[in-house]
């Protein structure tokens, strides 16, 4: 006899529930059925619906616990063992935050003198379609939460890594458990819901219209044919491109792109491609939808800049969504601000990083990491993430700040601008502090003063905007006393009221 009684994937032998906080299990049961739970000595019950889905709210348990947590439905019984409670910590985003520890530069020698503990992780399967009948991929990895250690860590988030080896040595005996839900190569507009999407004129304009154009009345040997094109011009890219630097040694390889255009991305649209609008925010995060976590980490914006301009709208439509599908209105999100790269669009990471600092500044409980100073200049997915991952660490530890810093306010004194800085007691230069000013609709570069944690601009008289670092692949100068960069800026200035 098949078992009725399953738990929904995440929850398996070894996971990592948060430590004093209210967290939640889900399934599926015999429809109208009673589901009873049983952790530490408490039963906790609630009945299947009309499909056999349940879900129940558990009581937090202490910190550093180790136990069972045992589900009862009928005649059938599921038993969780080594539940652990500890910090949990959901990493997603696209590919610099799925880039592999086994990819890193640093790999081998890390692997070799390891000493982690206490520490695990969780890969959601990245599922890219599914349809409607529910009906599961064959060659789909299911995953199951595992110990980090030499055996496995090639598996996991190249950032994920340098992030617990910041935490761990910050507290050795912090319990934590890293869930990674990632997928390279993705819009934003992949990972929000139809509501983000359909509530924006704009927003269904570059998105939900041309998605529809893109697969409306084609057959499967058309969609086969976009791909046959495709994959024909890819190869051809890559050839024209070994060959240009072959003939041209020492033409950088940002100058022989320019030549012979960027690798052709994306790939065609079809009705099942992972790219699509809303795709895996349903088959990735709903995944997870349930769990609990004490702080998420958001690294993504690469791929939409072709359209930076509309990045604040849906970055804000997604923190307010994801909040509301894992009910949890408090939820700390860490926005990773972009490093640096040129091979864009120009100023699109620079605005990108804007919006990325404005969403931060204007909802709660949600804190930028600026990462502006790392980066390879022709490279979009760098070998070395030690410097972004141990700065993610550090604020999530919530050691010293929340944030990197970043300029929350600006007045006027006699003829000078003050700008202020959050998150810093002092900013340290490192070569020299120049901003960008507008005057009289010119730009023009400035060097300013820095005194503690405020920057002072000379002449401000007739001062409409000043910039900081605010390009693709900027220069950032001032960090505060940790070596956190402050973050790039661009902002308009109003005279005192």
């Amino acid at each position: 006899m098949n078992s009725v009684l399953k738990l929904d994937d995440i929850y398996t032998d070894g996971m990592v529930v948060p430590e004093n906080k209210i967290f939640k299990i889900s399934g599926h049961a015999i429809r109208d059925s009673k589901v009873e739970v049983r952790a530490q000595d408490k039963i906790f019950d609630t009945k299947s619906d009309s499909d056999g889905k349940w879900i129940i709210k558990i009581d937090p348990l202490r910190d550093h616990l180790t136990t069972e947590i045992t589900i009862n439905n009928l005649d059938e019984s599921i038993t969780l063992k080594s539940v652990r409670t500890g910090k949990v910590i959901l990493l997603t985003g696209q590919s610099n935050i799925e880039f592999k520890f086994r990819d890193d530069i640093e790999y081998q020698k890390q692997i070799e003198n390891l000493n982690l503990k206490n520490v695990y992780f969780y890969n959601v399967p990245q599922l890219e379609y599914q349809d409607k009948i529910l009906t599961l991929p064959k060659d789909l990895k299911k995953s199951s939460w595992q110990v980090a250690n030499e055996n496995n860590l090639w598996e996991m988030s190249d950032i994920g890594f340098w992030t617990i080896k910041k935490l761990h040595q910050i507290d050795p005996d912090a319990i934590i458990g890293i869930i990674d839900c990632y997928k390279g190569g993705t819009s934003i507009s992949s990972w929000v819901p139809e509501e983000i999407l359909q509530s924006d004129q704009e927003l269904k304009n570059q998105f939900i219209k041309p998605f529809e154009e893109a697969i409306t009345g084609k057959r499967k040997a058309d969609f086969d044919e976009e791909f046959n094109e495709y994959n024909a011009a890819v190869k051809k890219h890559n050839t024209d491109l070994a060959k240009f630097q072959k003939e041209n040694p020492k033409v950088s390889l940002s100058d022989a792109k320019n030549k012979v255009g960027h690798t052709p991305w994306p790939p065609p649209m079809t009705p099942t491609s992972y790219l699509r609008p809303n795709g895996l925010f349903h088959t990735m995060i709903e995944q997870i939808q349930n769990y609990s976590f004490n702080q998420l980490v958001w690294y993504q914006g690469e791929n939409d800049a072709n359209n930076p301009e509309i990045y604040g709208k849906m970055l804000r439509g997604l923190i307010l969504s994801w909040r509301k599908l894992f009910n949890d209105q408090s939820l700390p999100f860490y926005v990773i601000q972009l490093p640096g790269y040129f091979d864009e669009p120009e100023n699109s990471w620079a605005v990108i990083r804007q919006y990325q600092l404005e969403i931060c500044q204007t909802i709660n409980n949600v804190h930028l990491i600026s990462i502006a100073d790392t980066g390879e200049k022709h490279n979009i997915h760098p070998a070395h993430k030690r410097i972004a991952g141990t700065r993610i660490g550090e604020i999530l530890s919530n050691k010293n700040y929340n944030s990197t810093p970043y300029i929350y306010r600006h007045e006027f004194q006699n003829n000078k601008l003050i700008l202020f800085a959050a998150s810093a007691n002092v900013l340290v230069q490192r070569g020299k502090a120049e901003f960008e000013i507008l005057k009289d609709g010119h730009w023009s570069t400035q060097e300013v003063t820095i005194v503690g944690k405020l920057i002072i601009i000379q002449n401000s008289k007739e001062i409409r905007k000043v910039r900081y670092a605010f390009e693709n692949y900027p220069k950032c100068t001032l960090f505060n006393e940790f070596g956190a960069p402050l973050a790039p800026f661009e902002m308009e200035i109003k005279k005192n009221e």
